[in-house]
């Protein structure tokens, strides 16, 4: 048996500035669902927790508390999904 060796990195943002890559993902939902965009100084604000939470506080302000207490799950879901769609096509 011969052992293998393996690196890995966090790219948390310290190693890659990922956050253009998010304004961009995050602003192709807001327009398609109506909402306004951000810039990406905005997005540094935002960014932890998920594509769910950062649309919440994008949205409406505080992801636990807020974004939770909108009705309408199906809405919530679908904006995360498209998100992480349009990411992983273009910076994937």
């Amino acid at each position: 048996m011969t052992q293998k060796y393996s690196i890995l990195f966090d790219l948390d943002g310290t190693l890659v500035d990922t956050a253009p890559d998010l304004m961009n993902a995050h602003n192709h939902v807001m327009k398609k669902y109506g909402y306004p965009t951000k810039s990406t100084a905005d997005i540094r604000n935002l960014v932890g927790q998920g594509a769910g939470a950062m649309i919440g506080r994008s949205i409406w302000g505080q992801a636990k508390k807020e974004y939770h207490s909108v009705a309408d799950q199906k809405i919530k879901d679908k904006m995360s999904k498209d998100f992480v769609e349009y990411y992983g096509k273009e910076y994937y």
